[in-house]
């Protein structure tokens, strides 16, 4: 580097040596030659054979001189642009640096485009294989679903009779559990009174007793004497009751409906109303009073009696109609 600013530090100075030598040069020259090759020094045959010699001293064509003007006029015979462009025209003449270079950039770009839509090209036809690869396999995925929707359709009218009857199973299945609840219901029943039975008082179990084993008239006089001791408020509805059951059985209609009446008025809110409505109604069926014994009967059943009783009742009803 500082030899490189040496030499530039140098250079002006031998810029000015240098123009130096070279006017001591042509001084010199001029010296020994004379100066015959000064143009104002010569003389005037030498200048006007010089002018004869110059173009631009010719006269036109249309007899006047030329000058430089002429040379230089727009649309003369003189240099113009045209004789130092290096264009390429239609004769195939060169172009210019920028021409050439700006074609080759042209001729690039139209090779990258042809390139890329040969590209483009490639890949229409690649995706038009595989969608015709596609479509044998599109069809044959199409005619599977078609087979298995009317698999699916036999299957479902094959298996309709199936779901018929499992659905009578289903309901045949329900009766059954209404029925065992109604075992379990009367089984309950049995019990709570068997219960009863063994908390209820000896007279009444031993007239109950006396009915049960057919003797009637001793089992009447049982229960109007049980009724006079004083017994539970809850048995009085059983006692009047089984009086009642006593008379049927005697055929002692007038008096069974008496008791039943008494059961049904007098305690509605105890466990045998809805037996006392069965019998009073079976009662006047036996009478022979069939109306009333189905007026009777029927009411009985809006009453909303026991499954065991309203079953009774439904089939005294069937029996008169």
């Amino acid at each position: 580097m500082s030899e490189l600013n040496t030499a530039a530090k140098f250079m002006p100075f031998l810029n000015r040596t240098s123009r130096f030598f070279l006017i001591l040069i042509i001084a010199g020259l001029i010296s020994v030659s004379g100066c015959s090759y000064i143009p104002w020094v010569d003389n005037e045959e030498d200048d006007l054979a010089f002018e004869e010699n110059f173009p631009f001293e010719d006269e036109g064509e249309d007899g006047r001189q030329g000058d430089e003007d002429d040379f230089f006029e727009e649309g003369g015979e003189g240099l113009n642009d045209d004789d130092f462009a290096f264009n390429e025209d239609e004769d195939g003449e060169f172009a210019s640096i920028d021409q050439r270079t700006d074609k080759k950039e042209l001729e690039g770009d139209v090779g990258t485009l042809q390139a890329q839509q040969e590209a483009l090209i490639s890949k229409v036809r690649e995706l038009e294989e595989v969608l015709s690869s596609l479509g044998p396999k599109i069809n044959a995925t199409q005619e599977q679903l078609e087979g298995s929707l009317s698999a699916v359709s036999g299957k479902s009218e094959y298996l309709e009779p199936e779901v018929q009857e499992l659905k009578l199973q289903v309901a045949r299945l329900n009766d059954e559990i209404s029925r065992l609840k109604a075992i379990k219901a009367s089984n309950t029943r049995a019990r709570q009174s068997s219960r009863s039975k063994s908390l209820t008082p000896p007279q009444y179990n031993r007239a109950l007793s006396s009915y049960r084993a057919g003797n009637y008239d001793e089992s009447i006089l049982q229960f109007q004497s049980f009724s006079l001791s004083n017994p539970p408020e809850k048995l009085m509805d059983n006692i009047v009751y089984w009086i009642g059951s006593n008379y049927v059985k005697l055929e002692m209609f007038d008096d069974a409906v008496t008791q039943f009446e008494t059961v049904i008025n007098v305690h509605p809110r105890g466990n045998k109303v809805h037996d006392a409505r069965f019998m009073l109604g079976r009662v006047y069926s036996l009478k022979g009073e069939t109306s009333k014994a189905v007026e009777i009967l029927q009411s009985a059943l809006m009453n909303n009696p026991p499954a065991e009783v309203r079953r009774k009742i439904s089939k005294k009803l069937k029996e008169i109609q």
